[in-house]
């Protein structure tokens, strides 16, 4: 009998230990997806914004500024023509790629996962070790997994070099 309590104590801590290097780094991976998504989606809505309004400037100014322009008129309107076709690249790659919806989702599973992480650190602070209460945290880990956006494979591989 005291020899199969070490091995079930044993299997309890690797797995728990297991469980919660899994849960360390999903954390950190969807955090990390997390800030990129949303600094691209941030950028792209600047630059939209930005574009957009050289865009009316260039195009109120060759009306209001006709003479004054003249000289310069075919540059105004290649000017035009590169800034117009650059917001409507950037909102065409910001409706594709959906920036801010990814951020989100990956934001709402990086909190899922630091919940999990709790309750990981509770049970490893817990005097009694209950194979149950693991089981079930390992239950919620596999439903929070199956829900959960991937985490694209470069920002996977640089959140597990940075982690």
């Amino acid at each position: 009998m005291t020899d199969a309590t070490p091995t079930t104590t044993d299997a309890f801590e690797t797995l728990l230990t297991a469980t919660e290097t899994r849960v360390k780094h999903s954390q950190h991976a969807h955090w990390y997806a997390t800030n990129v998504f949303d600094r691209l989606a941030r950028w792209t809505t600047i630059a939209n914004i930005l574009g957009g309004a050289l865009v009316s400037v260039l195009s109120t100014a060759i009306f209001a500024f006709e003479e004054l322009l003249k000289a310069y008129n075919d540059s105004v309107v290649l000017l035009l023509f590169l800034a117009g076709a650059g917001v409507s690249i950037v909102s065409i790659l910001q409706s594709v790629m959906r920036w801010s919806e990814r951020s989100q989702s990956h934001f709402i599973a990086a909190n899922a996962y630091s919940s999990l992480r709790r309750e990981l650190e509770i049970l490893r602070l817990n005097a009694v070790r209950d194979p149950a209460a693991l089981q079930t945290v390992i239950q919620k880990l596999a439903n929070i997994s199956e829900v959960s956006p991937a985490v694209p494979q470069s920002l996977w591989q640089r959140a597990w070099r940075q982690g």
